[in-house]
């Protein structure tokens, strides 16, 4: 990926060929969704990566609770607040589902 952002970062060129580097915005591209935050060498991602898919269907399922897709808490705090009551719920309603399909499963047994 060129290092440019926006099309006035126009100045930059390519150290090979010598041409200016198209932005992000002119290739239609997203930085944010290249960049790799953990290193995958390193411990952290090899403890984290397995859980990716459960954290992002959780992600996505909060961004479309929200009105508008915006977090409707003003400051730090608020929002901490909101993502914990979002994931406590979350978790609730699992877990509920859960002894419910246990609980169904036992009467099944016991009536046969």
């Amino acid at each position: 990926m060129g290092i440019t952002t926006t099309p006035a970062d126009g100045s930059l060129r390519s150290t090979d060929t010598g041409q200016r580097l198209k932005s992000d915005t002119e290739r239609g591209s997203h930085r944010a969704e290249y960049l790799q935050q953990i290193p995958q060498a390193s411990l952290t991602h090899q403890l984290l990566y397995p859980y990716r898919a459960d954290s992002e269907s959780v992600h996505s399922q909060f961004d479309l609770s929200l009105w508008n897709r915006r977090l409707i808490a003003y400051g730090t705090e608020r929002q901490k607040i909101f993502v914990l009551g979002f994931a406590l719920s979350q978790n609730a309603t699992s877990h509920r589902i859960r002894l419910g399909a246990r609980s169904k499963a036992q009467q099944e047994l016991l009536a046969s």
